[in-house]
């Protein structure tokens, strides 16, 4: 940005980006300027003018930077809070709900999974051309599944096992493989969301929170309020604190009982002075 002013030229650029970066910088330019009222003071009067302009320089530079550390500590709030709102943003994981499904892929592959494991299997035919029969016939079936962490977050998933185009001539060889795999790890598919074992916790976390919903080995469960479901509908707010007294509200408190204290007491009456 450029502003142009009686006696300089200014360049400006500064750029905000909240909660993570802000730049100043400024350029000046003297250009076609009168220096004859400052040529005829001497150069000694001219070197204390130069110092006393370059320490108001500093004092304004000192200025601009006590806003700054102020900037800093603002703009470390407004990215916890962006951390926090991404954590609420995170999106409810989607899964079959422990049935296996077919996909949409070309490999008409299946896939099971839940809230923390997803696992996916098919078998590829593989075929040739006969020219006897003028049709394509089976030659090979190839199997391939893999298991992997069924993480919330974009860009996460890790793999656990799997196998790729694992090679059979006989399809019913091939189908029995794979039913096998199926069979080893069904105990992953057993529960909605199972516990996290602790090696995959961080597939689950959101800057070092624990998504809700979710529970790792060895650890107590987080108590929570709010469902996965309420995670991704965004619809979850930071919990309240504890409404605290007014300092009106203690005030009345205060006055009642001192109003109460002042007040006279009704005289206990004497057994005697009961008989009648």
């Amino acid at each position: 940005m450029l502003e142009e002013n009686k006696d300089y030229k200014v360049y400006r650029f500064d750029y905000l980006t909240e909660g993570s970066n802000l730049k100043f910088e400024h350029s000046v330019y003297c250009e076609d300027v009168d220096i004859s009222s400052f040529i005829a003071q001497g150069e000694e009067k001219i070197q204390a003018m130069r110092q006393d302009s370059m320490d108001g320089e500093k004092k304004a530079f000192d200025i601009v930077l006590a806003a700054t550390k102020q900037w800093e500590q603002q703009a470390a709030v407004t990215q916890k809070l962006n951390r926090a709102l991404e954590y609420l943003h995170t999106p409810e994981v989607k899964h079959t709900a422990n049935e296996w499904r077919k996909t949409d892929n070309w490999k008409n592959d299946e896939e099971i999974s839940n809230r923390v494991y997803r696992m996916t299997g098919g078998i590829w035919e593989d075929t040739k051309y006969d020219r006897e029969t003028k049709q394509s016939v089976p030659v090979a079936w190839y199997v391939t599944w893999d298991v992997y962490v069924n993480s919330p977050k974009e860009g996460y998933g890790e793999k656990i096992a799997g196998q790729n185009q694992k090679r059979y001539t006989d399809k019913a060889a091939a189908e029995k493989y794979l039913e096998g795999r199926k069979k080893a790890y069904s105990h992953l598919f057993t529960e909605i969301s199972p516990q996290i074992p602790k090696q995959y916790e961080h597939h689950f976390t959101v800057y070092g929170a624990l998504l809700p919903g979710y529970t790792v080995e060895g650890q107590e469960p987080v108590k929570t309020d709010h469902t996965a479901a309420d995670v991704s509908e965004g619809g979850i707010s930071m919990p309240e604190k504890p409404e605290k007294p007014s300092v009106l509200g203690k005030l009345s408190a205060a006055k009642e009982r001192e109003k109460a204290a002042a007040e006279p007491k009704a005289p206990i009456k004497k057994k005697e002075d009961m008989q009648i």
